[in-house]
């Protein structure tokens, strides 16, 4: 769960000898409906194959999360939101709660302020070997990407990762709250907060001073 499209072309590229570098470019072209889980591909399947049994995957898993779906949501904003779940909340718990931050925000127009965002417009970082950034610098929060939903209002063009069922049931039926920000201790707990105010407690309280 939560891998960008990219990283699942890099598993095909070592797992499937059919294998061809112009997968990348479809792969990223169904970047948040490529449904996470466990495969049996043979060997020589062609790349329209592979992604038919994984979106096929992801289309039968979401009828169930279409049955808890809040009913002014669209499929595409649930599978967006879901993206940005996956890679914002690492405990089951946090993943509604997120999701509330995130559509609480939507609602009055308040720019999300995701870094997992930045991390994806940020793509491969060659000298981590990696494809999410791990310290984001305020440098990169400026970065110019419609991605960047730091310098852009609303819900990024694309997913940016694949989703799992967890996140997905999460953007479809949230949390209800009043939270506008959280943050994460460095024991990955998610913290939250009504106010900007409460929010800085929290920094105060849970951010090591550097």
């Amino acid at each position: 769960e939560g891998f960008r499209a990219e990283e699942i072309a890099d598993i095909f590229e070592k797992t499937v000898p059919s294998y061809k570098n112009s997968w990348r470019k479809t792969l990223e072209e169904n970047e948040g409906y490529l449904f996470p889980d466990t495969y049996l591909i043979p060997k020589t399947s062609d790349l329209k194959t592979i992604v038919m049994i994984l979106r096929n995957n992801f289309e039968n898993k979401y009828l169930e999360v279409e049955k808890n779906k809040r009913p002014d949501l669209d499929k595409d904003e649930v599978v967006k939101i879901a993206s940005l779940v996956e890679r914002e909340a690492k405990a089951a718990i946090d993943r509604p709660l997120v999701a509330s931050v995130i559509y609480n925000r939507l609602k009055i127009g308040m720019k999300l302020d995701i870094d997992a965002t930045v991390q994806y417009a940020l793509g491969y970082q060659e000298d981590e070997k990696r494809w999410w950034k791990k310290a984001l610098t305020f440098d990169d929060l400026e970065i110019s990407s419609p991605y960047n939903t730091y310098t852009n209002a609303g819900l990024p063009p694309t997913p940016i990762s694949n989703p799992g069922l967890e996140a997905l049931n999460a953007a479809a039926n949230p949390a209800q709250t009043d939270y506008l920000y959280y943050l994460s201790d460095s024991k990955g707990v998610n913290h939250y907060a009504e106010t900007f105010e409460e929010h800085n407690a929290n920094k105060n309280k849970y951010i090591p001073k550097e």
